[in-house]
């Protein structure tokens, strides 16, 4: 049975780590594992096309968005080249918009110094239509977003204009004694640039998340640019021409919520919505490597096959989900690693503290009797310092060792706790 579940958590480690070689063979597993194991392989395949798809998605909005702004760049060239007919640059600038209709992402336009949208694509229009009281939240926090955008964007701008201004200098940007016209955007980033978005200097990406009316949750990631953009209403040239903020709106609501599926799927409990073994481990190695001192405590649950065998396993889960309600109550991280043990992670509270809040909480339960069976528990507590001398297994192994020394010291016999039923 062990080695099955050993099998079993390896190849879901494996398949959340290393997809493409996580390999399961049913034959390896006892018989009573294999339908498990079949569920697990079917799990991993569809976790697997869930990845290819995001990232076959996630390829499809890079090329659209590199082509969106690969053609507004080319737009941007073409006005200042032909800045004499105006009439010419309002048809590129046309042509442009019309071209960002072919994308699934939703792209917004708005002056960067009066905040009146100039452009929405064709995606965003129906989402405005469909779903007018989240865009209006949607366009409030891009709006109240813009003056931080274009406050850092302009900053980088006139950073790489002095950059290339001391490159001029130099002798680094000039051929045949002529200098190189100086892009509008910065091509991307440059090595040192602090505080800087990953993409580089030409837009910022950040993360909103709003409110549906059906009380859902919508996740966006946008990524806004600051360009310049002709007014179609100025009268002159001069005035025509303004700075303007693109918001480009990906919606990473699925990808979201899938994420939270694997993470709930790896790291937490399905019945107590407690965090698993896996977690623990994870936390524990993590103080451990900060230097962080912390408390364990190993946490077993006593009577609970009687429980099972009396009550039936429905009234066993209800008990093991209220051993784990009351953990909570003290505090702490509490993680439930096998079937009747729990972990609790404390920081900041010495050993014999959590030993004393564990021993009030035991005689509670061993006291309450409106369940109509017997709850109790027995454990230890260990100190893990901030410069352990030993491995995390061996102070695990050292308190579990601990912890059934005192079940076989404090435990009160069944006999003696078993309260009156006519089913005996």
């Amino acid at each position: 049975m062990e080695d099955s579940l050993k099998l079993l958590t390896n190849y879901l480690q494996d398949v959340l780590e290393q997809p493409d070689t996580a390999a399961l063979r049913l034959e390896d597993l006892a018989p009573d594992f294999r339908e498990l194991g079949e569920k697990a392989a079917l799990l991993a395949e569809t976790v697997q096309d869930l990845t290819n798809q995001l990232q076959q998605k996630f390829e499809t909005l890079e090329l659209e968005n590199q082509v969106l702004m690969d053609n507004i760049q080319a737009m941007d060239e073409i006005s200042w080249s032909l800045e004499q007919s105006n009439q010419e640059l309002r048809s590129n600038l046309a042509l442009v918009n019309a071209l960002t209709d072919y994308t699934h992402n939703m792209i917004f336009v708005y002056s960067a110094d009066t905040c009146q949208e100039v452009h929405a694509n064709q995606p965003a229009r129906w989402f405005q239509k469909a779903h007018a009281q989240t865009a209006a939240q949607l366009t409030r926090m891009l709006l109240e977003k813009q003056p931080e955008i274009q406050q850092q964007l302009d900053y980088h701008q006139k950073s790489q204009k002095m950059e290339d201004g001391h490159s001029m200098e130099d002798g680094h940007s000039m051929e045949d004694g002529h200098s190189t016209e100086e892009p509008l955007l910065p091509q991307g980033p440059s090595a040192g640039d602090e505080g800087l978005p990953k993409q580089g200097r030409n837009s910022l990406r950040w993360d909103m998340a709003l409110g549906d009316c059906d009380d859902t949750d919508i996740f966006f990631q946008v990524e806004s640019f600051l360009i310049p953009w002709l007014r179609s209403d100025a009268e002159d040239s001069h005035n025509a021409r303004r700075q303007a903020i693109v918001h480009i709106v990906i919606d990473e609501t699925e990808r979201q919520r899938r994420q939270k599926m694997i993470y709930r799927f790896a790291y937490v409990d399905p019945l107590t919505d407690l965090m698993n073994r896996r977690y623990a481990m994870e936390k524990m190695e993590q103080w451990m490597e900060e230097g962080t001192a912390f408390t364990l405590s190993f946490i077993d649950v006593d009577y609970l096959k009687y429980c099972n065998d009396t009550f039936g396993h429905e009234a066993g889960d209800s008990y093991l989900i209220e051993v784990s309600r009351a953990l909570q109550a003290l505090g702490g991280e509490v993680c439930r690693v096998g079937g009747d043990e729990f972990f609790l992670l404390r920081t900041g509270c010495a050993p014999e503290e959590q030993e004393r809040l564990l021993e009030e909480l035991r005689q509670r339960l061993l006291a309450d009797k409106s369940s109509g069976h017997p709850k109790c528990f027995s454990y230890a507590a260990t100190l893990i310092p901030a410069r352990p001398s030993a491995p995390l297994t061996a102070y695990i192994s050292a308190t579990d060792t601990k912890m059934y020394q005192y079940k076989q010291k404090y435990k009160v016999p069944l006999s003696d706790v078993v309260y009156k039923d006519d089913r005996i």
